[in-house]
């Protein structure tokens, strides 16, 4: 996980006042900018349309979302991280789903949530490193249909080439008669991620497998892999903002029995504008 300073304009401002004033105080500004440039804090807000609700391996929206075009799914997030240290740090965010498909029923989403938000989710989160190993875990509430799915992930990841890693995706608390508690294993990695004039992009590859039910009753093992592409620019950039267009598209290739989805396979595609702090 890669966290961000944050840099306050006015730390900025201060340090340049001070340089031209005594040795001394020019040390004393250069460590209180210094202090502030290291905050543990960073801010994260990203605006995302996708083509395409895909929950590890299902298409949520069915027949309303078949190709890229069909709808346009809004789906916002934001997220705070906290750095403990160099090797350990924490986490919060929300995520939303926010649409008018027709299939998406009334929007019952928790309290004083409705209309088109259709789903939100919450988090927190811890991870750490040791050596060239992280593992990260994640407490999810996902909150849709006026009841509450719980989540729980242990992700372990290895800092090499294609940075794989392998992720435990875990339901523990149901909505509705139909859905199942289980386990959904994903390994996965980075192929290739390079920058062209100030463009970022990369290619990320994954496959997954249902253990227990995960998607459906009675039916287990390979659920979906997935081959994605994605880009990002930054657009503005200074001592206290960044702001990037980013987006990509992702190929799923799924099981119809494991996953419940009408089709085999499935062609995405987001965009968005993103707003570190």
């Amino acid at each position: 996980m890669k966290l961000k300073n944050i840099v306050t304009t006015g730390a900025i401002f201060s340090a340049a006042a001070l340089s031209v004033q005594a040795a001394g105080e020019n040390v004393a500004a250069e460590e209180v900018a210094m202090a502030k440039e290291e905050s543990p804090f960073s801010f994260n807000i990203s605006l995302d349309y996708n083509s395409h609700f895909m929950s590890y391996g299902a298409n949520v929206w069915g027949d309303e979302t078949k190709d890229i075009g069909d709808e346009w799914l809004f789906e916002p997030s934001v997220s705070i991280d906290y750095a403990i240290n160099d090797t350990s740090g924490l986490y919060v965010g929300a995520w939303f789903d926010i649409n008018d498909v027709d299939g998406a029923g009334p929007g019952e989403v928790g309290p004083d949530l409705g209309g088109d938000t259709k789903e939100m989710d919450l988090w927190i989160g811890y991870w750490f490193s040791v050596d060239k190993f992280t593992f990260d875990f994640t407490f999810q509430q996902w909150y849709y249909a006026d009841e509450t799915e719980g989540i729980f992930d242990v992700t372990v990841s290895y800092d090499m080439m294609f940075s794989p890693y392998i992720k435990a995706h875990s339901r523990y608390e149901v909505v509705g008669y139909d859905q199942q508690k289980g386990t959904m294993f994903e390994i996965g990695g980075t192929l290739y991620e390079g920058e062209y004039k100030g463009l970022g992009y990369g290619f990320n590859v994954g496959a997954a497998f249902s253990v227990d039910d995960y998607h459906v009753a009675g039916e287990d093992g390979y659920a979906y892999s997935f081959l994605g592409a994605s880009a990002s620019y930054v657009i503005y950039s200074n001592d206290s903002l960044e702001v990037d267009l980013h987006g990509g598209l992702t190929y799923y290739d799924t099981e119809k029995d494991t996953t419940g989805n009408a089709e085999n396979s499935y062609l995405t595609a987001n965009f968005g504008v993103g707003f570190s702090f």
